[in-house]
């Protein structure tokens, strides 16, 4: 069985609405309406009543022959009674069979055979020396009549009406969710070109139909740049990859021809390899970090002492680079996080700051202490630095800046580890840099 549209709910919706409201509206003031009626028709009977027993008792005991009294106007039978309830003068409708006793100023309802509706009223007074009964008798015609009149007009517009809603709750589903079926199609469109850079046409409604629109598109420039980021990444690795194992494959075959050459060719195939490794392995922390899978082997470390160590480790490397590298380690910091994964922070930083912000003659600051609930590092150098423009690209994977400066070693992936690594353990990193005048890293983790 196929299912409703949206389109379709809402326009059966608004006419069963639109259509009870109307039924509700025509019951309430028929009901007024009749209501009105039949306190004027009992209004009405009453005041025929008492104009006839005025005209009487103004007649005396000749009120029988006195041709000025009607007893029969504007359908209200009048009609007169004795004392003991013998009928004198005046007409009833013969309708009405059986009529109820006689009752000073009782307005009665009653029905005749056919169970139509008749209003009774009496009204006793003294002419001369006896009491007279004056009764008047007319018809509720504000029930059948009326009802069935309404009943006949509702049958005769309710088509009408029902169209007239059909058709005013179509049009108005089909323009507000004409938008959302953009939204789809477009939707479908990319699924089957493959075209992310697809975006839907949002209404200038600025209501919920826009607002989805907009999220649409929203979702769709993500899709795009993971997309395009995905397709970088992948041809970022295979370069990074294709040297080592073109290296590897060169020297493999020149071990095979030349076994002189074989012990230096498995040198230089035991360093590419490690190269490769080591590619991998950072790859595979970075996938980890984006993924959220990335799992800290948390313990409370020395960070002044692994500082200490750090920075006697690389003086030598900068040393014979021709750099100077100046270090101040505030003792007794601790902190809670992977020891590994810290060490890597600060070697990489330290590693990107003589590959890309050194040259020879220049020097390197080194520092660690502590602020408020954290313990800061920071790596300053004197070297080129940098616009602000680089400084928002140097976390992605495998940027590597101006290709003068780069080493042959590096992979480009030293600083997206930097920020991964640090974000994992809570912290912040951040850098300040301009061209000419150095950059300055800075790590911050909570104590």
């Amino acid at each position: 069985m196929r299912k409703l549209s949206i389109t379709s709910k809402i326009t059966i919706w608004y006419t069963v609405f639109l259509v009870a409201i109307a039924m509700v509206f025509v019951f309430t003031i028929s009901s007024a309406e009749s209501n009105r009626i039949k306190e004027n028709i009992k209004n009405k009977l009453i005041e025929s009543v008492v104009e006839a027993s005025e005209d009487i008792e103004e007649s005396g005991e000749d009120f029988i022959f006195d041709n000025d009294i009607d007893y029969r106007e504007n359908g209200i039978y009048i009609s007169v009674y004795s004392g003991d309830g013998k009928m004198l003068e005046g007409f009833k409708p013969s309708e009405l069979e059986k009529l109820p006793a006689l009752r000073d100023r009782k307005l009665w309802e009653v029905e005749d055979s056919s169970g139509e509706s008749w209003y009774v009223y009496d009204s006793i007074f003294e002419v001369g020396d006896r009491y007279v009964w004056v009764r008047g008798i007319t018809e509720n015609y504000a029930g059948g009549g009326f009802s069935s009149g309404i009943v006949k007009l509702m049958l005769v517009a309710l088509p009408t009406l029902i169209l007239i809603a059909a058709l005013g709750g179509y049009a108005i589903a089909k323009r507000t969710l004409g938008p959302l079926r953009e939204v789809v199609g477009t939707a479908k469109q990319i699924a089957k070109d493959n075209k992310l850079s697809r975006r839907v046409a949002v209404p200038e409604t600025r209501d919920e139909i826009a607002e989805a629109a907009g999220a649409f598109n929203e979702v769709f420039d993500s899709l795009e740049k993971a997309f395009d980021e995905e397709k970088q990444f992948t041809s970022n690795v295979s370069h990074e990859l294709r040297t080592p194992i073109a290296v590897i494959s060169t020297q493999s075959q020149y071990a095979l021809e030349d076994e002189s050459y074989r012990e230096k060719a498995l040198g230089i195939i035991s360093n590419e390899a490690k190269r490769m490794m080591q590619l991998v392995n950072r790859l595979l922390v970075l996938a980890r970090s984006d993924s959220g899978r990335l799992v800290l082997e948390r313990e409370k470390i020395n960070l002044s002492e692994i500082c200490l160590n750090i920075a006697e480790q690389q003086e030598m490397i900068a040393f014979e680079r021709g750099i100077n590298l100046d270090s101040r380690i505030e003792e007794g910091v601790t902190i809670e996080g992977d020891e590994a994964m810290i060490i890597r922070i600060i070697l990489n930083l330290l590693d990107n700051a003589m590959k890309y912000g050194c040259c020879r003659g220049g020097s390197i600051r080194f520092t660690m202490n502590t602020e408020a609930d954290a313990a800061v590092c920071t790596v300053s150098d004197d070297g080129p630095g940098m616009s602000e423009e680089e400084q928002e690209k140097i976390w992605k994977k495998f940027y590597r800046g101006d290709e003068s400066r780069n080493d042959s070693s590096s992979t480009g992936l030293g600083l997206a580890m930097v920020r991964s690594l640090t974000e994992a353990h809570g912290g912040s990193v951040k850098v300040e840099s301009s061209p000419g005048r150095g950059a300055k890293f800075t790590i911050r983790l909570p104590l």
